[in-house]
C-alpha cells in the first residue's frame, strides 16, 4: 500500500455545529452547516442559505492555508474531495501550475528522486547499454561513459572473479544478477566453473 501524502501543516477539524451559519470563503456568502464528512480529516461541509444544492466543504481560513499550501494528491487524500474542486480551489485563490504550493513542489521533488534512484540502481546489460548507444549516435547525442562503476560498469576486480566460482555465487559476491554474471563471462569467452582445478570439464 503506497505511503500518505505528507501534509506540511496541521488541521483542527472546526468547532461549529449542524444548523449554525458560517462565512464560506470559497462561495463568498453565508451558509448553513449540515454534517461532518466521513475524509481523514472530517470537516465541515456547508450549503448556501437559501439554496437547496451545491453544498461542499466549508473553505475556511484553515482550510485555504492548506489550498495554498499542500500538494493536490494531499490535499484529495486527507480532505476527501477530487480533483476537480481542487483545480476550483486552487483557481479562486490564485494559486495555478503544478509546483506553486510548497507541497507541490515537495511532492514532485520526491518523485524525482525516487526516480533517480531507480534508474541508478537498474542494472543495465550489455544489450541495454548497447541499445542506448546505439539511440544516441542515431540522434546525434553523446552518450554519457557507459562501463563506469557507478553505471552498472563492471570494475576489474568483478571481472577477475568470472569463472572462478559458480555464476550465482559470484553474482551474490559482487552484488549482481545471476543473468548478468553469466552473460559477461560468456561475452569475454570465459569457461564456466565446473569445481575442478583448472575449471577442467567435471566428470560426467
Amino acid at each position: 500500500m503506497p505511503a500518505a501524502p505528507p501534509l506540511i501543516g496541521t488541521y483542527s477539524v472546526p468547532a461549529v455545529r449542524r444548523g449554525e451559519v458560517v462565512t464560506c470563503l470559497y462561495r463568498d456568502r453565508d451558509c448553513t452547516v449540515t454534517t461532518l464528512s466521513a475524509a481523514r480529516i472530517p470537516w465541515p461541509r456547508v450549503q448556501p442559505r437559501g439554496e437547496q444544492g451545491g453544498s461542499g466543504l466549508w473553505v475556511n481560513a484553515d482550510l485555504v492555508r492548506a489550498i495554498r499550501t499542500e500538494s493536490a494528491t494531499a490535499l484529495k487524500h486527507w480532505f476527501g474531495v477530487s480533483t476537480g474542486v481542487v483545480w476550483k480551489w486552487r483557481k479562486a485563490f490564485g494559486v495555478g501550475g503544478r509546483a506553486t504550493t510548497k507541497g507541490s513542489t515537495r511532492a514532485i521533488r520526491a518523485a524525482a528522486e525516487r526516480g533517480g534512484a531507480a534508474v541508478k540502481a537498474k542494472e543495465w546489460t550489455d544489450e541495454e547499454l548497447g541499445r542506448r548507444a546505439a539511440l544516441s549516435k542515431r540522434l546525434g547525442l553523446r552518450p554519457p561513459p557507459r562501463w563506469t562503476p557507478g553505471r552498472g560498469g563492471w570494475t576489474k576486480k568483478e571481472l577477475a572473479l568470472l569463472g572462478t566460482d559458480h555464476d550465482e555465487a559470484i553474482a551474490k559476491k559482487i552484488g549482481r544478477t545471476r543473468g548478468a554474471v553469466t552473460s559477461k563471462r560468456v561475452q569475454r569467452k570465459i569457461p564456466a566453473f565446473s569445481g575442478w582445478p583448472g575449471s577442467a570439464p567435471a566428470w560426467t
